[in-house]
């Protein structure tokens, strides 16, 4: 995502154009793991995961989206092939919006007749699952290799899974 840091103009040149510093961050969900493991296969794993979202700019005269950022930093030990779950970034967010019919949703008094308006309260948690494998030998890779293709190739699209109403 593309932040305007700095906007500058010159003050001796009235012609001189505006300049901005731009600079680009990495938006969405940000998950990092890093895996150590011991000689008993021990596996221990430092993961952050961020969530960032691209909110309206209130309080700077640059126009440019600002980002809200969570996250959270975690260090866990498990077995190889035994699986952890991450959560804890929970966002309340409330949502207020109004639809209604072109022109005649703006007539006063009458127009709320012709209008909705829904509040709406969403929250939302990111969970994270995590199986670190410790692959050994070449023979392993290609066995963890073909049981991920298997997983992966039994997930159904979910344009098939969701069916349209009748």
């Amino acid at each position: 995502m593309p932040i305007a840091t700095q906007s500058a103009v010159s003050v001796t040149d009235p012609d001189a154009p505006v300049v901005n510093s731009i600079q680009f961050r990495d938006t969405g969900v940000i998950l990092e793991v890093t895996p150590r493991v011991n000689a008993s296969g021990l596996v221990v794993l430092e993961v952050l995961q961020e969530v960032s979202d691209v909110i309206e700019t209130t309080t700077s005269d640059i126009d440019s989206p600002t980002i809200q950022q969570r996250s959270i930093e975690s260090t866990v030990a498990v077995q190889s092939g035994d699986s952890i779950a991450l959560g804890g970034l929970i966002r309340d967010r409330n949502e207020d919006g109004v639809t209604g019919v072109p022109l005649l949703s703006e007539i006063p008094v009458f127009g709320n007749l012709f209008k909705t308006t829904e509040d709406l309260m969403r929250r939302t948690e990111l969970l994270v699952l995590i199986t670190p494998r410790v692959v050994r030998n070449r023979r392993e890779a290609l066995d963890v290799t073909e049981e991920l293709r298997r997983r992966l190739s039994a997930i159904e699209p979910l344009e098939q899974r969701i069916k349209p109403p009748q």
